[in-house]
């Protein structure tokens, strides 16, 4: 049987360790145990406010669990994708979570090790068991009914491109909820918001639709640049700082803790190779309005 070592002898080597500068090598550890306590995020686009934030908390809430992460960048690009899919498996991960632009379960499983556990974010696929979305249809019914409200019948639609699920079944509600005076289609940045709404000078829209923040986002600074009067800004994903803009502004907004904190949820007991909790998690989202949307919509009564 092997010897214990005393408590006496053991601070010893620890203070002489620390003397020395030496810190443990966490590869060769990870050769040992097979773990590396290393989650990667590969996001659609880091650039967008929805993803930063989103990562910002699920790496809160992975330390925790004592996991660090490894954050990744599609940029929207497909074979980029598939470039970090075929090459973090080889860093050594010992989970991803993957916001993906593929659509099908087969084209997933050509990427990965069929051991390797994943949650899906933000972009579900049919056959993988694991994934944590808000309700596509309830987030953008969500959106078309508070411009209802407000008397909204026409609109011009701006849009992502149509081959990203989230972009397009967004589209499709708004196209079936109003009459579509003109639509574009671009990348969704805010250089596509700024085009579009060059186009729309002159056009009298009820309210311009855009299917994510930032496209919004180029289209209020095209607004203010140009000094017109603007119609109700409408899309997906708050703004940053709408509350303070005096354009009317609604946006149906996705609970990010939630998502975060979910897939989180999701992936820890895929790590310790429990599967029998995998589950496909659909969350709701909210409306937030800003004080000029507010008052157009409820206009003070004449004393």
């Amino acid at each position: 049987m092997a010897r214990r070592i005393s408590a006496a002898t053991r601070q010893r080597v620890h203070e002489a360790a620390t003397k020395l500068g030496y810190r443990p090598n966490l590869l060769a550890r990870s050769l040992r145990t097979r773990k590396s306590n290393t989650v990667a995020l590969l996001v659609s686009d880091i650039a967008n406010p929805f993803f930063g934030k989103i990562a910002s908390l699920i790496e809160h809430a992975l330390h925790r669990h004592g996991y660090s992460l490894v954050l990744c960048n599609s940029a929207e690009d497909q074979d980029r994708e598939i470039e970090y899919l075929r090459l973090l498996p080889q860093k050594g991960i010992d989970g991803l979570i993957l916001a993906p632009l593929m659509k099908t379960k087969k084209t997933l499983e050509e990427q990965i090790p069929a051991n390797l556990p994943i949650t899906l974010l933000d972009r579900p696929i049919a056959g993988v068991p694991s994934s944590v979305t808000t309700d596509p249809d309830q987030l953008s019914n969500l959106l078309c009914e508070t411009l209802g409200r407000v008397l909204v019948r026409k609109v011009a639609l701006i849009h992502g491109p149509s081959h990203i699920s989230t972009h397009k079944r967004r589209a499709e509600i708004v196209e079936q909820s109003f009459t579509i005076l003109h639509k574009f289609e671009g990348p969704a940045q805010p250089e596509t918001g700024r085009a579009a709404f060059l186009k729309l000078v002159g056009q009298h829209p009820d309210a311009i639709v855009c299917t994510n923040q930032l496209i919004a986002q180029g289209v209020l600074d095209a607004i203010q640049e140009a000094d017109l009067n603007p119609p109700i800004i409408a899309c997906f994903d708050e703004v940053p700082m709408m509350h303070l803009m005096p354009i009317p502004i609604v946006a149906s907004c996705q609970d990010i803790g939630a998502l975060a904190e979910s897939c989180v949820t999701q992936l820890l007991p895929q790590l310790g190779g429990d599967l029998t909790k995998n589950q496909n998690v659909l969350l709701t989202a909210k409306a937030i309005t800003n004080r000029a949307f507010q008052k157009q919509a409820f206009p003070a009564k004449p004393m």
